[in-house]
C-alpha cells in the first residue's frame, strides 16, 4: 500500500518510522532539511546545544528504512478523484494520504508588525540567535509554553528578557499556579509585563497600553495557525484546522490528518507530544489494528530555565494541593487533572492514574 505523508514534523516522521518496511512510504517536505526538533529551538538560540543536535535523523536514516524523502517539494493540491498528490515537482499517486503540515506562528496584527519576528522554523531561530548575540536583550510577546520556554532559556543564558502578555494567567492555568511559575522565571531573570496589550512596534521598541517598552529585538510567540491551505485548495472540510473524526479521517476518502494542522471537536493538538501520539495510533489503524486516541486528554511537559511543569488532563476549576509540588483537580469524586511542578516521575504516575481512573496516594 502506498502511503504518502505531507510534512516531516514530529507527527509525519513518527508515522513514517512506524509504517516503514510494511508499506511503501513517501514523505513530502517543503523545507530542504530532514526532520529537526522544533521544541529544542529555544535551547539552540540560547547556545545550550549546537545546530547539529537539532537533527535526530540523518538522510541516510530515511534511506536505510526505505522511506522516500522528498525535500524541497511543496504539496499544491490533492487530486481526490485520481488519488494523486500534485506537487511543484510532479504528481505522486497514493492509496492513503496523510496531511501532517503542522502550524505556523501566529503573527501580531498591530502597526509595525514588520519589526517583530516569529519563531517556528530553524531559519527563524537563526535570525533570532544572530540578533540576540548582537543586542543581548529580547522582548517576547505571549504567555504560552513557546514564549515561556524561550524566555526561561534565554534568561538562563544571561540575556535580558522581557515577557509582554495581555492576560494575567500563564499557560491557561489559574492565578495561584501562574504566580508560582512567574516567580520562578523572575528568579531566573525574566521581567514580566502582564495585562499589557501591544499597540504598535518600531525599530527601537514596543508601544503598549502601559507605556513604551524599549528593545530592538521582539519575538511574537502567542499561538499557532494550523497549516490547512492544502486541504482548503482541495475542497477538504476545514474549520480552524483540517476537520477530522476520531480515526483521523478527513472529509476526503483515504485522506487523513494529524498533528497541529488537524482539528477534532473544536480542538487543535498544539504540541509535539500530541502529534507523535496521534501518529502512533494512526499507524495501528492503518495496519488494521483497533486503537483509539483520546482527543480530550491533555498532557504536556515544559521546562522553563531549570523549572519543569507538567500539565495533565483537565485543570479548570478549584484544585487542591497534594504535597508542595502538585495541584490536583476533581470532577465530583473523579480525579481529572493535575499540574506537577518539577517532579517528572510523579507526573508520569499521575498521568497513568488519571487516564486509567486509578486511586492516588
Amino acid at each position: 500500500m502506498r502511503v504518502v505523508i505531507v510534512g516531516n514534523g514530529p507527527g509525519g516522521v513518527e508515522l513514517a518510522k512506524r509504517l516503514a518496511g510494511e508499506f511503501d512510504v513517501t514523505l513530502v517536505e517543503k523545507e530542504n532539511l530532514p526532520h529537526y526538533s522544533k521544541p529544542m529551538l529555544s535551547h539552540y538560540i540560547a547556545g545550550f546545544i549546537p545546530e547539529e543536535k537539532l537533527f535526530p535523523y540523518s538522510r541516510e536514516w530515511y534511506e536505510e528504512r526505505g522511506i522516500n524523502l522528498l525535500l524541497g517539494t511543496e504539496a499544491k493540491l490533492v487530486d481526490r478523484p485520481r488519488n494523486a498528490l500534485v506537487t511543484d515537482k510532479g504528481e505522486i499517486p497514493y492509496d492513503v494520504l496523510v496531511i501532517a503540515t503542522g502550524a505556523r506562528a501566529r503573527e501580531p496584527s498591530i502597526k509595525g508588525k514588520e519589526h517583530i519576528l516569529t519563531l517556528r522554523t530553524l531559519n527563524d531561530a537563526k535570525l533570532i540567535k544572530e540578533r540576540l548575540e548582537k543586542e543581548g536583550e529580547i522582548t517576547i510577546l505571549g504567555g504560552g509554553f513557546i514564549a515561556l520556554e524561550l524566555a526561561g532559556n534565554l534568561a538562563k543564558a544571561g540575556h535580558t528578557v522581557r515577557v509582554v502578555h495581555r492576560g494575567r494567567a500563564l499557560l491557561g492555568l489559574d492565578g495561584e499556579l501562574s504566580e508560582i511559575i512567574m516567580e520562578r522565571l523572575e528568579g531566573a531573570g525574566v521581567e514580566f509585563h502582564l495585562e499589557t496589550n501591544a499597540l504598535g512596534a518600531d525599530e527601537e521598541g514596543l508601544k503598549t497600553d502601559k507605556g513604551y517598552i524599549k528593545g530592538g529585538l521582539k519575538v511574537c510567540a502567542f499561538g499557532i495557525v494550523p497549516n490547512k491551505e492544502l486541504a482548503v485548495r482541495s475542497g477538504i472540510h476545514t474549520g480552524r484546522g483540517i476537520l477530522i473524526d476520531d480515526r483521523f479521517r478527513t472529509s476526503a476518502r483515504n485522506v487523513y490528518a494529524i498533528g497541529d494542522c488537524a482539528e477534532h471537536g473544536g480542538v487543535v493538538g498544539g504540541t509535539a507530544k500530541a502529534a507523535v501520539e496521534q501518529a502512533k495510533v494512526l499507524a495501528n489503524l492503518l495496519r488494521g489494528a483497533d486503537d483509539r486516541y483520546d482527543f480530550s486528554f491533555r498532557y504536556a511537559f515544559f521546562k522553563f530555565a531549570d523549572f519543569g511543569v507538567a500539565i495533565i488532563g483537565k485543570t479548570k476549576g478549584p484544585g487542591s494541593w497534594l504535597g508542595k509540588d502538585t495541584k490536583v483537580f476533581y470532577e465530583g469524586e473523579s480525579l481529572v487533572g493535575a499540574v506537577v511542578l518539577g517532579n517528572v516521575k510523579k507526573a508520569f504516575r499521575l498521568e497513568k492514574a488519571i487516564k486509567e481512573g486509578l486511586p492516588i496516594d
